[in-house]
């Protein structure tokens, strides 16, 4: 294959190992207090990196109002059998000390990345994220949803019956809404203290890792998926790219539109002229091997900088959480500019 691809090192599982302990400690150290052991007003403290219409204010009250793209839902208690509609989700769970008891997982356990399996409990998968099974759910008796905003809405109402629900954006959710998402499913949790230290420790991971960018460095770098009929580009609006654009690297695509994706063919990559390029979903069966080995593959300036690297999907793509941000930004960094 003419493609370089650079290989992700092992630092990356010792930056997981690090965050879980950190994570572990945080949960351990600052539980929740009571409610009425301390004002709302201290308990509605900012979390660091928190958009200010997250409804902070209902941290430590015995029922909470739980503000949400499909509606409110009024939770009263500590909800402990959650069911995660979504990788993200789970990730919001590890984040607070807690494990799911159901996941829509696909049906494919080894999506959820390794620093956040090996935080979990047993659970049981509840089939698709897209069209997740409601007997097993309801079998499951949960006393707390998290679902999908667009990719349950249709369901919406029939998840509500069963447990109360709260929806966040995740499959098109860009990194601020997912770290919105992961706070108010705290606050849902009444796990606010939990979240705020790992969101404090997400922020200093990040602010370190940022330092590692060259200020002057201009290159553009560009996200995509490939598949066996596909390639799909990423705009700075979206998830991964918004990771990226945090440590100071720009996307070529352009935010003009509404997707939060682009279908791209070789000649408009060829136009879009990125610096460098992380690909996931690559395989011998996929569109990108099959343009490898076209003469215009050559004249994309990534290409030519031998500068694609081959990325795991799960991390890159599926997961969308707190970790998968940390590991997405330390293999980044590593590839676009060593260790």
């Amino acid at each position: 294959m003419s493609v370089s691809v650079t290989r992700m090192r092992c630092s990356v599982a010792a930056l997981a190992l690090t965050l879980a302990a950190v994570a572990l400690a945080g949960c351990g150290s600052s539980a929740s207090p009571a409610t009425g052991a301390a004002p709302n007003a201290d308990r509605a403290a900012a979390a660091q990196g928190v958009s200010s219409d997250v409804n902070l204010d209902q941290c430590g009250k015995a029922t909470r109002t739980i503000k949400h793209d499909l509606g409110t839902t009024t939770i009263t208690g500590n909800p402990t059998r959650v069911v995660a509609l979504e990788y993200s989700f789970v990730d919001a769970l590890v984040s607070v000390g807690m494990s799911p008891v159901g996941v829509a997982d696909d049906d494919k356990p080894e999506r959820i990345i390794p620093g956040i399996r090996s935080k979990m409990g047993e659970y049981k998968s509840v089939g698709l994220r897209a069209t997740p099974n409601i007997q097993v759910i309801t079998a499951l008796k949960p006393d707390l949803i998290l679902a999908e905003t667009g990719r349950h809405k249709a369901i919406y109402d029939q998840l509500s019956k069963i447990a109360p629900t709260v929806a966040f954006p995740s499959l098109n959710g860009n990194y601020q809404q997912v770290v919105d998402s992961e706070m108010s499913t705290a606050i849902a949790l009444n796990k606010c203290d939990q979240m705020k230290t790992r969101l404090a420790e997400h922020e200093k991971v990040m602010a370190e890792l940022k330092a590692k960018v060259p200020t002057d460095d201009e290159r553009k770098a560009m996200f995509v998926v490939t598949s066996d009929k596909g390639f799909t580009g990423f705009p700075p609006k979206s998830y991964t790219a918004g990771v990226l654009k945090l440590l100071g690297i720009d996307s070529p695509l352009s935010d003009e539109g509404g997707d939060a994706s682009v279908s791209l063919t070789l000649e408009t990559l060829v136009a879009t002229k990125p610096d460098s390029m992380f690909i996931a979903g690559w395989t011998d069966k996929t569109l990108a091997e099959t343009w490898a080995k076209s003469p215009l593959w050559k004249e994309v300036p990534a290409v030519k900088n031998n500068a694609t690297y081959k990325v795991d999907q799960n991390i890159w793509s599926r997961s969308r959480g707190l970790l998968a941000s940390e590991l997405i930004a330390q293999q980044a960094i590593e590839n676009l500019y060593g260790k």
